[in-house]
């Protein structure tokens, strides 16, 4: 009998430890939340980017309760904090949460007047004096604050990575059936990825595996339908909609060279042998047999023609894409991101009436922004880009002569000099991309253009950008001799 007790006891506080929260990389427990605080003063992106290499995003506050324990984290230690919050306008529910949970219309802090984007559309929290858990705007660019990074919880558990509850291994090139089973003798599984911030956590972790995609535990039965191998729900997918679909099983794209973006997902041969990620609960033993897969339809991709504010990643089409589009036609398209984000808009295919059916870009939400380019014609693919989070595309055609048009993926991204995790291949390429896009787009017009670029030396690390993103060190194609 006493035996019994005593293995009752072991057993109990087995499952409470297995069953505790705790954080990892030296965060804090917080309010059921992973917070670490970082008092360097730094601009709202670097903050991001800093966190980005945890899979982490700056701190979320969506409850009475978790307003009053950022107060209570920071104490004395900073006044005044970047938070993951950015505003598209001065209302509240156009201020969206950075780890894509919503809006901060159901809940928020700010101050009387606040939020006010013509301060700024970034957000920071007070910690202190008469405004005290209060939120204010500031200038993402211009402005520098301390920091607090957030992490969901997860559980005590050996392995190296260790992300809300759950650890990812990472293995060979094996195919889809024999990956599989590793991962079951592991008591795990093919990872599914059910969130975007699962999501980013996976770039983090790939980021020194030195190859172009891994494969993961999704299953395409047909075009419109996929599932995951542990039965996870779909509800979350980020499937890159101009890719190729021409096999079953699923793979997330790991470098900037492919044609997908990395942290997309496409679909790949279920025969060929590629490295895999296996995912298991952290903190427990084998839960036993997964449960039954439900699978459900992935949605249908409209053009949004005239459609509200498209938030970034999305794919934007001519109607009727790939057939020919209507005369008399216009369209507008209002894309955005979250963040301090920039834009990326590659256009993947282009075609249309040389004389007069155009497509223009303007780095800003409307026509009243400056324009970045106006294009017509046929273009082999070609990619653009916006200063800030937000780009305006129009579509206009006139009475005559139609033709398939345009179908563009529009992401975000951080610029070259601020990117995390990206090898120096893969800068090399987005640079020669656009040096490529650059020709494609003067093509046969001009025969020479000015660049906004301007050198101290003959060096190319000392010729600097005129955009204030650093020098041609890292990318550079002058003639020989110059």
């Amino acid at each position: 009998m006493q035996l019994f007790i005593v293995a009752i006891f072991s057993f109990c506080i087995a499952y409470a430890s297995a069953n505790t929260p705790v954080c990892v990389n030296g965060f804090t427990l917080v309010n059921n939340k992973c917070l670490k605080l970082y008092t360097n003063e730094t601009t709202y992106k670097l903050a991001e980017n800093s966190c980005k290499t945890f899979g982490a995003t700056l701190v979320t506050s969506k409850s009475l309760s978790d307003n009053r324990a950022i107060t209570t984290f920071l104490g004395s230690s900073a006044s005044l904090v970047w938070m993951g919050l950015y505003c598209l306008d001065s209302n509240p529910s156009k201020c969206l949460w950075d780890d894509a949970s919503g809006s901060a219309d159901s809940y928020n802090s700010f101050a009387s007047g606040f939020p006010l984007v013509d301060i700024g559309k970034c957000v920071y929290y007070s910690a202190q004096g008469a405004l005290a858990g209060k939120w204010l705007s500031g200038d993402c660019e211009k402005e520098t604050r301390a920091y607090v990074c957030e992490l969901p919880h997860t559980y005590a558990d050996t392995c190296q990575n260790n992300y809300n509850g759950h650890c990812y291994t990472i293995h060979n090139p094996m195919i889809f059936v024999q990956a599989q089973s590793i991962c079951e003798q592991e008591c795990g599984n093919l990872v599914s990825i059910t969130s975007a911030n699962e999501n980013r956590y996976l770039q983090t972790i790939t980021n020194n595996l030195v190859v172009d995609r891994y494969l993961i535990g999704g299953m395409w039965s047909s075009i419109n339908v996929f599932n995951w191998v542990d039965g996870s729900p779909t509800n979350y997918n980020n499937i890159d909609r101009s890719a190729t679909y021409n096999a079953n099983c699923m793979t997330v794209s790991n470098s900037a060279s492919l044609s997908v973006p990395p942290g997309y997902w496409f679909s790949t041969s279920c025969n060929s042998p590629l490295n895999f990620i296996c995912k298991r609960s952290a903190g427990v033993k084998c839960s036993g047999t997964p449960p039954p897969v439900t699978i459900t339809p992935v949605p249908s991709n409209p053009s949004f023609c005239n459609s509200t504010l498209l938030l970034a990643p999305g794919v934007i089409t001519t109607p009727n894409f790939p057939q020919n589009y209507a005369n008399n036609l216009f369209c507008s398209y209002q894309l955005a991101t979250l963040g301090s984000y920039n834009i990326l808009l590659h256009f993947t295919s282009f075609q249309t009436e040389s004389c007069c059916d155009h497509v223009s870009v303007y780095d800003g939400d409307s026509t009243s922004s400056r324009v970045i380019g106006t294009y017509q014609g046929s273009y082999s693919p070609f990619s653009v880009s916006s200063t800030g989070n937000t780009m305006f595309v129009t579509f206009r055609t006139d009475a005559s002569n139609v033709y398939p048009g345009f179908s563009a993926r529009y992401v975000s991204y951080t610029p070259y000099s601020l990117s995390v995790g990206l090898k120096s291949n893969e800068i090399e390429t987005l640079f020669l991309q656009d040096n490529q896009a650059i020709a494609t787009i003067v093509r046969s017009t001009v025969s020479l253009v000015w660049m906004g670029r301007y050198c101290l030396d003959s060096d190319p690390s000392k010729c600097l950008w005129d955009d204030a993103s650093g020098s041609a060190g890292m990318y550079s194609n002058f003639a020989s001799d110059r």
